[in-house]
């Protein structure tokens, strides 16, 4: 027979600590603001429920499983403010969705290296708050894309654009809205290679970044702008874009930064 030793304050602490970070993760997933007070208290109770459970062990087989799941429930119900069965439910379950995300995380890291179970459970953490804010991006810029056509001279470009609510660059003799395009896609208009060419025709669209006090972007009038977005059609007569002096994204999965006013009205 194998005979493991274990101390118990160690595994209060590991389960301690591992039941908070379930609980932060599963609020995150479900998109709540729980309070820490309540989690650190489900926790320690949770905490002491399994630690109970497994050195009592006051049933076995399948009732012995059940029981160890208490504290996922306790927690489920007290951390994130449970008041029906249906929500104690849900909790539950992403609770356990998020012991699933930590399952992996931790088999990754151990069969790298095997550090304690503490600092496995931060790194754990770490690994899957990157990956539910890498999913979270994604999902936002999705649902901020659209479809941008640009008509000028006679030419036609169809590209992607982003609806940045943060963008709030105005041209400062009309205060007329003014969205972002990128020098790339810029380079490819007549009229902005004109621009470069002549040093003439241009507006000064002045703009501020974090880290940056101040600067200047180049910008320009062009004919005609038609946003496509959630099955609406926006079109824009003679809109002010901007060009960037950088790519707009790295990957490319952007080429405009499209002011939110042109979403809502026509210039």
């Amino acid at each position: 027979m194998l005979y493991y030793e274990v101390y118990i304050d160690q595994l209060f602490l590991e389960n301690l600590v591992i039941l908070v970070l379930l609980q932060k993760t599963g609020a995150k997933l479900m998109h709540l603001s729980v309070s820490w007070k309540r989690v650190w208290l489900t926790s320690l109770l949770g905490a002491a429920v399994m630690c109970a459970v497994i050195f009592f062990r006051p049933f076995y087989g399948r009732c012995s499983g059940i029981l160890r799941l208490l504290p996922v429930v306790l927690a489920s119900a007290a951390g994130f403010g449970c008041r029906t069965m249906k929500e104690t439910c849900r909790g539950t379950l992403y609770l356990l969705a998020a012991a699933a995300f930590y399952g992996g995380a931790f088999q990754m890291i151990f069969s790298i290296w095997e550090p304690p179970v503490l600092l496995a459970a931060l790194l754990a953490d770490m690994a899957v708050e990157l990956l539910i804010d890498g999913r979270r991006k994604r999902m936002v810029l999705e649902e901020c894309r659209a479809e941008v056509t640009l008509s000028d001279q006679g030419g036609r470009w169809v590209l992607t654009g982003l609806l940045d609510t943060g963008n709030h660059l105005t041209e400062p003799i009309s205060g007329r809205p003014v969205s972002i395009l990128d020098w790339q896609e810029a380079e490819k208009m007549q009229r902005f290679r004109q621009i470069q060419e002549e040093k003439n025709g241009y507006l000064y669209i002045p703009y501020h970044t974090i880290g940056t006090e101040k600067g200047w972007m180049k910008g320009m009038v062009i004919d005609e702008m038609v946003i496509r977005y959630q099955g609406k059609e926006i079109r824009t007569l003679h809109p002010v874009l901007a060009v960037s002096s950088q790519q707009l994204s790295p990957q490319s999965r952007y080429q405009m930064i499209v002011h939110p006013l042109h979403f809502h009205r026509d210039s």
